[in-house]
C-alpha cells in the first residue's frame, strides 16, 4: 500500500514494507514512527525524487484506472452475452435474440389477444392483421387494451398477405405467423426480419403457441400458468360428461357464414362440450350445404359464428328469403345462439376456449350444469388471466344478453 503526501519541504511515502532507515548518496529515506511514513530528506535529490515519484504514481494510477475500465468492458460483454437467448419454432428453426423484443408484429388474427394474455397492456404490438382490429373494436378488448388501436394494419391483408416494404417501416424485433403461410415467411426472412412460425390454430396448438410466444417474450412461467389454467377449465366440463353416450349427445351445427358450416374447424370446443356435429362426416374444415341437407340433419342447436353477420332472429323470425327454417328443431325451440366475443372471437381456438366449452356445455346440458353461473365464470376468468374486473354491463355484452 503506497500513499504520498508533503510534510513541509519533505515528501512522505506511506509504505510499511520498507526498512526503518536507508541512506543513499546525499538523500536519506527515513521511516518515521510518528507519521508512519518514509521521509525523504536531501538537497539536490529532493526535486528529482519528487518528480520520479510523481511519474511512478501516475503510472500506478493509470494502471489501476485501465484495469477498472478493462474489468467494466469485460462485465458489459458478459452481460450482453447472458442476455442473449434463442427459441426454436415449429419449423425446427432456431431464432436468436439479443434482448427481449420491444416491437412486435402479428400476421394472424387471434395473436394479439394471446400476446395480451401473456404480456399484459403494453405498446409492443406495432402491427397486426386488420381483422384483429375489427374483432378488437367489436369486443371488450377496446376497454381493456386501448393501446392496440395504435397498431398499424396497412402492411397486412385480412388474408395474411404481407407487404414487406410497409412492414419494414415498423421496424419489428419479431414477427409471429402461422407456419402454413410459407410464402409470406420466406418474403419476410429474405428481408432480414426475425420470424417465429407458430402452429395453425387448434386447441392443442394454441397451448404450444402460448408457450412459444412466452419464451420469446421471456415469460415462460406465465405461459405455463395460462396453459395449466386452460386445461383445468376444460377438465371441469369433460369430467362431468365422461358418462354421456354419443347417441345421447345433442346434434349441433355451427354456421361460419351464410350456408357454410363447420366440419372439423371447431372440434376444439365442440367435442369437449359434448356436442355431436352431424357435419363431421364431410371432408375438410368447412363446407357449403343446402337447405335439404339441413332438413336431413335437423339439428337440436344452431350456433352462429363471429365471421358472419347472421343473428338468431334471422332464423327464428324466418328472415332469410327462399328458406323456411320453421321446421328445423333448433329454430322451432328457439335454440339458436350467437357465439360470444370476449377479448377475441370464441369460436376459433384461443385463450378463452375454456369459456366457450363451458358456455356451450351449459346450453347443451342445462340440468347437468345448472350450478354453473357463466357470469361468475366469466368474471373469474378475466380477473385471473387478464387481471381485469369486468363490469356487469361488459359481462352482458360478452354473453350477448
Amino acid at each position: 500500500e503506497i500513499g504520498v503526501r508533503l510534510v513541509g519541504s519533505e515528501m512522505c511515502i506511506r509504505d510499511r514494507t520498507k526498512t526503518s532507515y536507508i541512506k543513499r548518496r546525499s538523500c536519506r529515506f527515513v521511516w518515521s514512527l510518528s507519521t508512519k511514513c518514509i521521509i525523504f530528506k536531501g538537497g539536490k535529490m529532493k526535486r528529482r525524487i519528487s518528480l520520479l515519484l510523481f511519474l511512478v504514481l501516475a503510472l500506478i494510477l493509470n494502471a489501476c484506472g485501465g484495469s477498472e475500465k478493462e474489468a467494466s468492458q469485460v462485465q458489459e460483454v458478459k452481460e450482453v452475452k447472458e442476455s442473449e437467448y434463442s427459441v426454436t419454432d415449429v419449423r425446427g428453426k432456431t431464432i436468436k435474440f439479443e434482448k427481449t423484443p420491444e416491437r412486435i408484429a402479428t400476421v394472424d388474427k387471434p395473436l394479439p389477444s394471446i400476446i395480451y394474455a401473456i404480456d399484459g397492456k403494453t405498446d409492443k404490438i406495432v402491427g397486426c392483421n386488420p381483422s384483429s382490429i375489427k374483432a378488437f373494436e367489436e369486443s371488450v378488448l377496446k376497454n381493456m387494451y386501448p393501446q392496440l388501436a395504435n397498431a398499424n394494419t396497412k402492411w397486412c391483408s385480412k388474408d395474411s398477405v404481407v407487404n414487406v416494404e410497409e412492414l419494414l417501416k415498423l421496424k419489428p424485433d419479431v414477427v409471429f405467423i402461422y407456419s402454413n403461410i410459407e410464402k409470406e415467411i420466406e418474403k419476410m426472412e429474405a428481408a432480414g426480419l426475425k420470424v417465429v412460425a407458430l402452429k395453425r390454430a387448434e386447441f392443442d396448438s394454441i397451448k404450444e403457441n402460448i408457450k412459444m410466444i412466452s419464451e420469446v417474450l421471456q415469460k415462460k412461467e406465465r405461459g405455463d400458468l395460462l396453459v395449466e389454467y386452460m386445461d383445468k377449465g376444460i377438465n371441469e366440463v369433460t369430467s362431468k360428461l365422461a358418462e354421456i353416450k354419443d347417441e345421447d349427445k345433442p346434434k349441433v351445427i355451427e354456421f361460419y357464414s351464410d350456408m357454410k358450416i363447420a366440419v372439423k374447424a371447431y372440434d376444439h370446443w365442440m367435442k369437449p362440450s359434448g356436442a355431436h356435429n352431424p357435419a363431421h362426416e364431410l371432408k375438410g374444415k368447412l363446407a357449403e350445404v343446402d337447405m335439404e341437407q339441413m332438413i336431413v340433419w335437423n339439428p337440436d342447436i344452431i350456433y352462429l359464428g363471429n365471421h358472419s353477420d347472421l343473428m338468431p332472429e334471422d332464423f327464428i323470425e324466418n328472415k332469410q328469403e327462399g328458406r323456411d327454417w320453421s321446421t328445423i328443431k333448433a329454430v322451432a325451440n328457439k335454440q339458436v345462439y350467437k357465439i360470444p366475443i370476449g377479448v377475441y372471437r370464441w369460436d376459433p381456438p384461443g385463450v378463452e376456449t375454456p369459456l366457450t366449452v363451458k358456455w356451450a356445455a351449459k346450453i347443451q346440458y342445462p340440468q347437468l350444469f345448472s350450478d354453473m353461473d357463466m357470469e361468475v365464470e366469466l368474471k373469474n376468468f378475466f380477473e385471473y388471466v387478464y387481471d381485469y374486473k369486468l363490469s356487469d354491463d361488459e359481462v352482458a355484452t360478452i354473453l350477448r344478453k
